[in-house]
């Protein structure tokens, strides 16, 4: 599978319209931090695609630290916080809200942990079998990959609305389709594939259809 600067910017443009066009239907404020997501998604992918041509153009040291470290504040900072938070303001059944709430206590101690990482070990970005090898002791910790599962994707799994529920699984099946094919470059790879995953938010402003597909209270 290949991957490229292309891919990034395709992606990253795809889904700004496909954010701004969600913003525009969100009626309750709720829903706002749901509705950023694609965006914040787009950006990512807008810094990633930066730094592929960075690293194909053998651009400066310096540049490459500061897209490389920007993407890592992204994977390990950004989202382990802003998922549990976004979904936890719009979910409204009490039990769900108390397990999306736990993901996000995961969630902070894993942002607190990277951030310390990050500024002891800045990240080192290659290409690896056209993929983005981002190198940094924090993503080999086994418990860091299960903290980062359930503050990431769980918080989806465990929302009470169809679309969202539908995006936690696909970025969960992504997440270990990602792992165990792409170990190495799992990070870039599993991001690419949630972002595109994230489109989906769109139809949860679309239909806004509350159906519990877990049975809790």
């Amino acid at each position: 599978m290949c991957f490229s600067a292309e891919a990034s910017f395709i992606v990253s443009g795809a889904l700004l319209v496909v954010g701004i066009t969600t913003i525009r239907k969100t009626v309750y404020s709720k829903d706002f931090p749901v509705a950023l997501i694609p965006l914040i998604f787009a950006t990512q992918q807008l810094v990633e695609g930066l730094l592929w041509l960075s690293i194909s153009h053998n651009d400066t040291a310096q540049s490459q630290f500061w897209l490389s470290n920007i993407y890592g504040v992204f994977i390990g900072i950004i989202w382990p916080l802003y998922a549990p938070f976004a979904v936890y303001q719009a979910e409204t059944a009490v039990m769900r809200k108390k397990i999306i709430a736990f993901t996000g206590i995961a969630g902070l101690g894993l942002a607190v942990y990277t951030a310390v990482g990050l500024v002891n070990e800045p990240i080192v970005a290659e290409i690896i079998r056209h993929s983005i090898h981002y190198k940094h002791h924090v993503s080999s910790h086994q418990l860091v990959i299960a903290l980062y599962l359930l503050a990431t994707c769980v918080p989806f799994i465990f929302s009470s609305y169809k679309y969202l529920y539908s995006a936690g699984i696909i970025i969960t099946l992504g997440f270990f389709v990602a792992y165990f094919t792409y170990l190495e470059t799992f990070a870039s790879v599993w991001c690419f594939f949630a972002a595109i995953a994230s489109a989906l938010i769109y139809f949860y402003f679309v239909h806004r259809i509350k159906k519990p597909l877990i049975p809790i209270s």
